[in-house]
């Protein structure tokens, strides 16, 4: 496959992955819990490896949501940041409420605070989605991190486009049940 169109088999394993995530929510399971899975099972569906993430906003700062194979020093560093123009990938997805594709982190200008911390890592690319309510509201990020430099394909944005939907129904189900209590 040329990587234009994501494959049935693939489309198939994210959408399993999002279900399994929006049942598991709604049986009242913790929202770290749910997005971990939710990332372990993307990053093993994907044809390419990649560490998900998942960031929650909190007014203008964002809160770690989830990483499971991130490094947990990179998470903790990155937790609170306050989100703006050129804040890494999900600091400026966030910001503009717009996807933020760097193909290559040592390069990019919207990482220059950012790019000793993630090439440290081993992080090299960063993709990222803003997670959003039925409103429009920016709820937090899904980002995709590579570690070589790599541009995204018509099916990543395919796969990506899934999984922030799913992302989004767990997250703005979990405010609206935290909200009632």
């Amino acid at each position: 496959m040329d990587g234009s169109v994501i494959s049935n088999a693939r489309l198939e394993r994210f959408r399993s992955c999002g279900v399994r995530a929006e049942a598991a929510a709604l049986s009242g399971a913790p929202l770290t819990a749910v997005l971990e899975d939710l990332l372990l099972g993307v990053e093993e569906a994907m044809d390419t490896p990649m560490l998900g993430s998942v960031l929650l906003l909190d007014g203008n700062i964002l809160r770690h949501g989830a990483a499971p194979s991130l490094p947990a020093a990179y998470n903790q560093s990155i937790d609170g940041t306050e989100i703006g123009p050129a804040v890494g990938s999900c600091g400026t997805a966030a910001y503009y409420g717009e996807p933020v594709f760097v193909d290559d982190i040592k390069n990019d200008p919207v990482w220059a605070d950012f790019r000793d911390l993630a090439l440290t890592h081993g992080l090299r690319a960063c993709w990222s989605t803003p997670i959003k309510d039925p409103d429009g509201r920016v709820l937090g990020t899904f980002a995709n991190y590579y570690r070589e430099p790599r541009h995204p394909r018509p099916a990543d944005f395919q796969a990506i486009a899934l999984v922030a939907e799913h992302v989004a129904r767990v997250v703005g189900r979990d405010r609206v049940a935290n909200a009632k209590v």
